[in-house]
């Protein structure tokens, strides 16, 4: 196995890692521990994790076009309703779908196309939105007695 690809599949293997977790913290709490707010102008642990989901699908939609279509519906997640953590969760799988199916194909080894290059630019777009949010949502749910987003 050549360098380039031990390094893309250790990444992806610690997204995938970081997916899980995040989906762990987030399936068990209720819809009072999702709307709880730690201070008036800090945003609840339900509205970082639809904040995240919606950040996912807007920028999958983005670069993927129609072929993304499904997730439209996700666009209206910065609205001010509150989902359950079975939908947060449901939001997850479905983006974290587009970007195994869509974004994780061919190998570490091919010259990138102009293509490929916007997806590298579309993966660390999307990791450098969901990462520093989880961080928060994990502060937020310690804060709480909770568990939070633990790799």
């Amino acid at each position: 196995m050549i360098r380039a690809t031990i390094a893309e599949t250790r990444a992806f293997e610690s997204w995938q890692d970081y997916q899980d977790a995040l989906k762990r913290a987030i399936a068990p709490l209720t819809d009072e521990q999702l709307q709880q707010r730690l201070r008036p102008e800090l945003r609840t642990p339900g509205e970082i994790a639809e904040h995240i989901v919606f950040g996912r699908a807007l920028h999958l939609h983005r670069m993927l076009g129609e072929a993304a279509a499904e997730l439209i519906p996700l666009h209206r997640w910065d609205d001010d309703l509150s989902r359950t953590a079975v939908e947060i969760v449901q939001g997850l799988d479905l983006t974290w779908q587009f970007i195994t199916d869509c974004l994780m194909g061919g190998s570490p080894t091919d010259d990138l196309t102009e293509q490929e290059a916007e997806i590298v630019q579309t993966i660390w777009g999307l990791l450098d939105h969901d990462l520093p949010h989880a961080g928060e949502l994990s502060l937020l749910l310690g804060a709480a007695g909770l568990p939070g987003v633990e790799i």
